[in-house]
């Protein structure tokens, strides 16, 4: 067993230290061209790396915020995925995986909350506020794309693209998240875990503006019914 978690621990790091630096070049490059499409691939195979990884280390050693936010990044780096896939083919319906990475997402959420209602919430200590913001945030994705996948034919291209670029940003957070709890100590400890949060999210915000889709624009792209 020990060998098995310094293997995964490893493996762990090195996708880790490639979603890094891809990360950050898929965000500095210009989007669509030929260097955020390499390195926003290179980014989504690493994270999808860290998420298996992370599930490997965390179920054996009972580390239950380590499944949630593998979880959280790994949900929302696939979804972000499927949000361009969605933008590129119009006749692309919300299908079992989608429904599969949902139902994943809720138990990531799920689990915690069990361990958390069966133990002394008192003993966890600074990591409970992390626990509330990434559930919630995860949680408001959970039902927001239940809804969306309804009436995904309605919504223009880019609704997809800043969806798509909020979601892979978002697992960029979670990752940067990971890297700075496991290298710096701040007291109260919830700091380092929520700081890339505060710093980051308004990059997602400035990206949703600029592709942001009126209430007008929805409308005037829904498909007409016959009288």
């Amino acid at each position: 067993m020990k060998q098995y978690l310094e293997i995964f621990t490893f493996t762990h790091i090195i996708f880790g230290s490639f979603a890094l630096v891809s990360g950050v070049l898929a965000i500095v490059f210009n989007k669509g061209g030929k260097g955020h499409n390499s390195s926003g691939k290179i980014y989504y195979w690493s994270m999808i790396g860290i998420g298996i990884t992370a599930f490997g280390i965390a179920i054996p050693k009972g580390n239950l915020f380590l499944l949630m936010v593998g979880g959280f990044s790994t949900y929302m780096t696939l979804t972000g995925y499927r949000f361009l896939q969605f933008r590129r083919n119009p006749n692309l319906k919300f299908g079992t995986w989608d429904f599969l990475f949902i139902a994943i997402g809720f138990l990531t959420v799920l689990i915690p909350s069990i361990y958390l209602i069966q133990h002394d919430w008192g003993k966890i200590g600074g990591i409970f506020p992390v626990f509330l913001v990434f559930s919630g945030i995860l949680m408001t994705m959970l039902t927001g794309d239940l809804i969306h996948s309804k009436k995904l034919h309605s919504y223009p291209k880019g609704w997809f693209l800043s969806r798509h670029i909020s979601r892979m940003l978002g697992a960029f957070i979670a990752t940067v998240t990971a890297f700075l709890v496991q290298n710096w100590q701040t007291d109260p400890v919830y700091i380092a875990w929520l700081l890339p949060t505060v710093i980051l999210v308004p990059l997602i915000i400035y990206f949703t503006k600029k592709f942001k889709v009126t209430s007008k624009q929805l409308k005037s792209q829904m498909p007409t019914q016959n009288s």
